[in-house]
């Protein structure tokens, strides 16, 4: 029988942690007690956390690698502080690469490799009862100063066969609505040069892509509606079953069973999809059921950029996609890589162009990063021969092709990197408020003032992104000429102060839309 000493996950708990919540529910289900612990709290407290609780096993959810070095921090002080149990971690980096995670993160005593619901559980048991754990699958540890890798277990293809995933309580989306994150299945089938996603579903073999049944993801909708309070729903799939093996039916049957349970027209979701899988009549379908914001992966504004990037997408199909989500009054976030590694002057102008046809309307909000070279991509894998490659602790980036686009990279994330990633710049701030119009629309609470507001909203995000975009068009300009090496340093802290102005403006008014 388990004993009472708990499983303590530690992993970013900003939102739902589906990974983890699944880990969770499949221990509880076999008599296990857990506890999750926002990797963001201060060490000290994580320590205090695990010394209360005296833990069988703590397991590391390494999700982002960029995040490697705090990880090891974190297991260093844990150890040092006294926790001796075993430590396990998991995730993308962990599973492609257990031989750099225990060099970068020493305190480990093992690696759950891929898709851990089975033999994270196989391990806490056989650690719970002193097992042999070293035979199971799909791990990996240290023998003798080696890294020993078991063998692989396929991937699981009936992901029905797992309990909805354990959650923290639900927090407020907006307007008082809760949310909850959720998945229709996993993997992915396309190829893009950048994402490892393809490569960590192809390692350990089986079907790379596996969908729910469309009845048991309605089911957990219903229950997190009906026990928790819960109407928005933000589906985490890379990339959401609109189009299934070519057809359209699992998301008409989905909707079919949101009928069935008088649900349609109660909840709101979100989804992921590629740009030209959207269609007018479908996607006036889904909204009609709920969906109120689509995540599109455009990228790239040029054809030869879609075509470095292996998108397998034309502009063309870009620009109608979201035509079609606009005409519907389908909100629409995006990616967007602005600066790659084959970036020059001359494809930034092009794709600033680009950014103007889809924002200068105020429908949504400029965004844009920089590709990084994700491990095990073809793009990682093109600069390491490059020689262009730059790695410390696990983490990877590059130099552009000429100093001036180096400078001039580093001069947008000092303007607008507070305004473009930050939780509280203007680009975040102004999603939410798109958010909130969004929900008012579904809910027919558009009333005069909502109305008046919600105008008044979009001509903010109009004149600011008119601003960036014409600001970021000036920059490369003044990069371009290398004219800031005649007297940047003054004109850059005029230009920032100006920025900054702006930006704290208009934050404010976007604000006073949502009071």
């Amino acid at each position: 029988m388990p004993q009472s000493n708990p499983v303590i996950l530690i992993a970013f708990g900003e939102y739902d942690h589906l990974g983890a919540g699944y880990l969770s529910s499949v221990l509880r289900g076999e008599g296990f007690e857990t506890r999750m612990i926002d990797f963001r709290y201060e060490s000290e407290e994580i320590l205090f956390n695990l010394r209360r609780h005296n833990p069988l096993v703590v397991g590391f959810s390494v999700i982002f690698d960029s995040y490697i070095s705090e990880f090891a921090a974190l297991a260093s002080v844990l150890r040092k502080g006294g926790i001796s149990c075993h430590f396990t971690a998991g995730g993308y980096y962990a599973s492609l690469h257990p031989d750099e995670l225990f060099n970068l993160i020493a305190e480990l005593d093992s690696i759950v490799r891929f898709e851990g619901e089975d033999t994270f559980l196989e391990l806490v048991k056989n650690l719970n009862e002193g097992g042999d754990w070293t035979q199971l699958q799909s791990l990996a540890y240290r023998q003798n100063g080696k890294i020993v890798k078991t063998p692989l277990r396929p991937l699981e293809k009936d992901l029905d066969r797992f309990p909805f995933p354990a959650r923290r309580p639900l927090m407020n989306y907006v307007a008082g609505r809760k949310f909850a994150t959720i998945i229709a299945g996993r993997g992915c089938v396309h190829d893009c040069s950048f994402c490892n996603t393809r490569e960590f579903y192809m390692t350990p073999g089986g079907p790379q892509k596996r969908i729910r049944k469309a009845r048991l993801v309605v089911s957990e909708i219903e229950h997190l509606y009906k026990e928790k309070g819960c109407t928005v729903f933000l589906f985490q799939d890379d990339d959401f079953p609109v189009k299934a093996a070519g057809g359209n039916e699992w998301i008409t049957s989905f909707c079919n069973e949101l009928e069935k349970i008088d649900l349609y027209d109660k909840i709101l979701w979100k989804i992921n999809c590629r740009p030209d899988e959207i269609s007018e009549n479908l996607f006036a379908m889904l909204k009609k059921h709920g969906l109120f914001l689509v995540f599109i992966g455009i990228e790239d504004g040029t054809d030869d950029g879609l075509k470095r990037l292996n998108k397998k997408l034309t502009v063309k199909e870009t620009l109608r996609g979201i035509k079609i989500l606009k005409d519907l009054g389908i909100g629409f976030d995006y990616g967007f890589m602005l600066f790659q590694p084959d970036t020059t002057f001359l494809s930034l102008r092009e794709n600033l162009d680009f950014l103007r046809k889809i924002c200068t309307d105020g429908y949504t909000p400029v965004t844009f990063l920089k590709l990084m070279p994700n491990f095990d991509t073809r793009v990682e894998k093109e600069l390491r021969e490059q020689g262009r490659l730059k790695e410390s602790a696990g983490y990877l980036d590059y130099d552009f092709n000429t100093q001036s686009l180096n400078d001039l990279y580093i001069t947008v994330m000092m303007c607008f990197g507070h305004w473009i990633i930050d939780a509280h710049g203007l680009a975040n701030i102004s999603k939410w408020a798109r958010n909130f119009f969004q929900v008012h629309a579904h809910s027919c609470t558009l009333d005069h003032n909502i109305i008046e507001m919600n105008n008044r909203f979009r001509k903010i995000v109009t004149d600011s992104n008119n601003y960036l975009l014409d600001t970021l068009c000036e920059l490369t300009t003044y990069f371009e000429t290398e004219e800031y090496l005649k007297n940047g340093k003054e004109y850059l802290d005029n230009l920032g102060s100006e920025i900054v102005m702006h930006h704290d403006q208009w934050c404010t008014e976007v604000k006073e839309c949502m009071l």
